[in-house]
């Protein structure tokens, strides 16, 4: 008769997350555009330094941002051991603060820490990824996650028309 494994104990005690391998000592420290704090950025911190470093200085990001409609997203940056953050992210015009937002957003992300940093750090091309893997959440309205996409992508060197190659071809950048 097979032994009996208590919860916790046993093989998948000793399974690491996927993070965790990935992710270890002072990663943070190699990247040119995250400034060095003494700790692990916070998942704000993190998302601030990418927009004010790499994407709004980037002219096609920029370009795609002024052709979306107002947008307001909530962001919940969830640290597997630190808890969750949030941030209100507002394209057109484009503002970042902690916290929720004032009104209603129209889209709410709810995703890992260091699915973020993957994706920020460039070692994951499709921002969308995460969700397909069925490690974040989304509720609201997607065109406007297609919208952040497109911004993030292009900020870290994607050329729209590549970004626009796996959507109808009717649906333009910017809002359908």
């Amino acid at each position: 008769m097979a032994e009996k494994v208590k919860p916790g104990k046993g093989a998948s005690q000793d399974k690491k997350e996927w993070w965790e391998e990935e992710f270890q000592g002072e990663w943070w420290k190699g990247v040119d555009w995250i400034k060095d704090h003494g700790a692990e950025p916070s998942g704000i911190m993190l998302f601030v330094d990418y927009m004010l470093d790499k994407a709004i200085i980037t002219p096609d990001a920029v370009k795609i941002a002024s052709l979306i409609p107002h947008r307001l997203i909530l962001l919940e940056i969830v640290h597997p051991t630190k808890g969750a953050e949030q941030l209100s992210f507002m394209i057109s015009p484009t503002s970042v603060n902690p916290g929720l937002p004032d009104a209603e957003p129209d889209l709410v992300l709810s995703f890992n820490y260091y699915d973020l940093a993957r994706f920020l750090m460039d070692k994951e091309k499709d921002f969308t990824m995460p969700f397909w893997l069925g490690r974040a959440r989304i509720y609201g309205n997607l065109t406007v996650l297609i919208d952040l996409a497109d911004i993030l992508e292009v900020a870290k060197g994607k050329k729209i028309d590549k970004a626009k190659e796996n959507r109808p071809f009717i649906w333009p950048v910017g809002h359908p």
